[in-house]
């Protein structure tokens, strides 16, 4: 299942392509009416896709995508959404996936999503897009963007997400971080962390002895702080440079 974002300024236009999403089974991640926190929520986020409107207020989404293309952990693929067509030939310049015309047709935009999907094929076929949880005898899907951390306790393993829902799954830590690879991080035995959900490391105690020093894992958007073993602090500080 694909992930998503959208960088509209106009309510209307943005209701209209969250319902076209739903149509295409697409996950709605965020909606933004403005460039500025969109880059700021790419820094720590990954989405697969993300809609940017070209004239933005403030800065046009000709620009943000310039701009994230620098800023971005992962680079999204780029649908523009724009009422004009002279804008075209920037944006495919900018590497767009696709430039939709408004109002937004369903055939055209299961045309761009199709053609992501397909690019995205050969990589994703060993890959988890979502978690089925099984919750009060329903299934849910959570998409793994949404995800922060995994954190085993005696037998069980907890998902923990960015909206402070946790959810028990199924089967070994050891199996997560096999199935979801480069998407995790190991901070301790008993806990992995989603890498894009990795704010920073920070120094628990203020031990002069640097072999006594206890070091934490920082989760954006959140005041959570987790406890980073020894063992795998080395690797951590090399991932965040």
């Amino acid at each position: 299942m694909l992930s998503a974002v959208v960088v509209e300024d106009e309510i209307l236009a943005s209701e209209r392509l969250r319902i076209l999403l739903n149509d295409c089974n697409v996950t709605l991640l965020a909606t933004f009416q403005q460039a500025a926190p969109a880059l700021e929520w790419f820094k720590n986020k990954n989405a697969d896709i993300v809609f940017v409107d070209i004239n933005l207020p403030e800065m046009d989404g000709l620009t943000f995508v310039e701009k994230l293309n620098h800023t971005a952990n992962v680079m999204p693929a780029v649908i523009f959404t724009t009422a004009y067509e002279e804008h075209a030939l920037k944006a495919f310049d900018l590497a767009a996936t696709d430039y939709l015309l408004k109002p937004i047709k369903l055939s055209r935009l299961k045309d761009a999503i199709m053609r992501i999907q397909s690019k995205n094929k050969d990589d994703s076929n060993h890959e988890i897009d979502y978690f089925n949880i099984i919750n009060h005898d329903k299934m849910l899907r959570i998409p793994w963007q949404k995800v922060t951390y995994l954190m085993a306790d005696q037998k069980s393993v907890w998902l923990h997400t960015y909206d402070g829902q946790v959810y028990e799954l199924l089967k070994t830590l050891i199996y997560w971080e096999e199935i979801l690879g480069d998407k995790v991080l190991r901070i301790h035995r008993n806990t992995l962390v989603m890498r894009h959900a990795l704010h920073s490391i920070v120094r628990l105690s203020n031990d002069d002895d640097d072999e006594n020093v206890r070091w934490g894992a920082k989760i954006a958007d959140s005041d959570e702080i987790l406890p980073i073993s020894r063992r795998q602090l080395a690797i951590l500080r090399r991932e965040k440079g």
